[in-house]
């Protein structure tokens, strides 16, 4: 398995444990639901040295992320895979990843804000 290989495999993961997370919080925390109710969309997260991935939110869950080509979604994540890693763990500020130019994003202030929750 190579290094990419190795990194997509993690950052897989990782986006399976957050969809894992964020669906137990709309279980458990009733006023975290009310802020997702009625709220549908389409999540694409690219990795720019791996895979594409889809999901999915649509009446009060996330669906698990699956690999795809197409990058035509309501919000739209781009960034490499050491720093998607970094964000998802927590090691590097979102701001931060932004500013420096390591994370784009494309979505509506609402949409960024619902990511925010997600991660």
């Amino acid at each position: 398995m190579t290094l990419v290989e190795a990194m997509n495999n993690n950052v897989k993961q990782l986006l399976d444990e957050k969809v894992i997370e964020f669906n137990s919080r709309i279980d458990s925390e009733p006023d975290f639901s009310k802020t997702i109710e009625g709220k549908n969309r389409t999540i694409c997260i690219c990795v720019s040295d791996g895979y594409t991935y889809y999901s999915k939110l649509e009446n009060l869950r996330i669906e698990d992320f699956v690999k795809t080509e197409d990058t035509n979604a309501d919000l739209v994540v781009t960034a490499n895979s050491e720093t998607l890693l970094a964000l998802i763990q927590r090691k590097i500020s979102p701001v931060k990843a932004y500013m420096t130019g390591d994370l784009k994003v494309k979505a509506s202030l609402m949409d960024m804000l619902l990511l925010k929750r997600l991660f």
